[in-house]
């Protein structure tokens, strides 16, 4: 016993210390992966990523549709437009627009 220095029963006491709170992280994590904690979340992650882009791809697509079906009620008004000119245009008076349309044309004034 007389051989044995104070360093090396301070290294084998802080060995033995940082060795012991190794193995229990390393058996947390060990732990935690076979719960699947890690692969739940990871999942869940990639879950509500894909729904997110889900999502902005169903609205972008909402949006392109309703721009083109704008465009086209627009197109279809100015056509009507024209067409309701050239009778007037050759005396002819247009029929009276089906119920439930407003006429800014000749409004009711009643």
């Amino acid at each position: 016993m007389e051989n044995v220095s104070l360093v090396t029963i301070l290294v084998a006491v802080l060995g033995a210390g940082g060795l012991g709170a190794f193995a229990r992280e390393i058996a947390d994590i060990v732990s935690k992966v076979r719960r699947g904690v890690s692969t739940r979340e990871s999942n869940r992650k990639n879950d509500i990523i894909s729904q997110r882009d889900a999502a902005i791809a169903r609205s972008a697509a909402e949006q392109k549709r309703a721009d083109e079906e704008r465009e086209r009620r627009i197109a279809w008004q100015e056509y009507a437009g024209i067409l309701a000119f050239r009778l007037r245009m050759s005396g002819i008076s247009p029929d009276p627009l089906p119920d439930g349309i407003e006429d800014t044309i000749n409004p009711n004034t009643a």
